[in-house]
C-alpha cells in the first residue's frame, strides 16, 4: 500500500454487540461520519476474535454482553495480540458501566467506555475524532 492509499482509507469500524436492532443503529449512524466505514458486525466473542485475527480493523466498538462469550474475552485477545503488531483501539459501549467494571475494562486495554443507557452521541463523537485523526486520551 502508498502513502497515497494510506492516506485515502477510511477509519475502518467493528461492531461486537449481540442486538441486531444495536447493531443496525450503530451502523446507520456510523455511516453518517465522514470517512468511516463498518466493516462487519458480530455477535459472539470467537466470531470477533476470528474477524480480528484475519482483517485490518481501526476500532472495534465491544459490548461486555454478547450472544456467546464476553467483551472482556474479546478485549483479552486484542491485548494478547498486540504483540503481533496488531494497531487495533477497543472502546466498550455497555449497560454494564459501574465503576470497577468501567476501570476492569480501561485496565484490560479499552480506550474508552460509554454507558449505552446516555452515551451514544459520546462515542459518536470519539469515532469522529478518531477517525479525524485526532487522538484522544481515555474517557472514564
Amino acid at each position: 500500500m502508498s502513502n497515497d492509499d494510506a492516506l485515502e482509507r477510511n477509519f475502518r469500524v467493528l461492531v461486537v454487540e449481540d442486538s441486531t436492532n444495536l447493531q443496525l443503529l450503530l451502523a446507520a449512524m456510523l455511516h453518517e461520519i465522514p470517512g468511516v466505514d463498518v466493516v462487519a458486525h458480530v455477535t459472539t466473542e470467537e466470531e470477533a476474535i476470528q474477524w480480528l485475527g484475519t482483517a485490518s480493523t481501526d476500532l472495534a466498538i465491544v459490548d461486555l454482553e454478547l450472544a456467546s462469550g464476553t467483551g472482556f474475552g474479546v478485549l483479552k485477545a486484542l491485548s494478547e495480540q498486540e504483540g503481533d503488531g496488531l494497531n487495533l483501539k477497543a472502546v466498550v459501549f455497555s449497560n454494564y458501566s459501574n465503576a470497577s467494571i468501567r476501570r476492569r475494562c480501561l485496565r484490560m486495554g479499552a480506550q474508552a467506555f460509554f454507558d449505552k443507557s446516555f452515551q451514544i452521541d459520546e462515542l459518536l463523537e470519539f469515532v469522529q475524532g478518531e477517525a479525524s485523526g485526532k487522538s484522544r486520551r481515555s474517557m472514564v
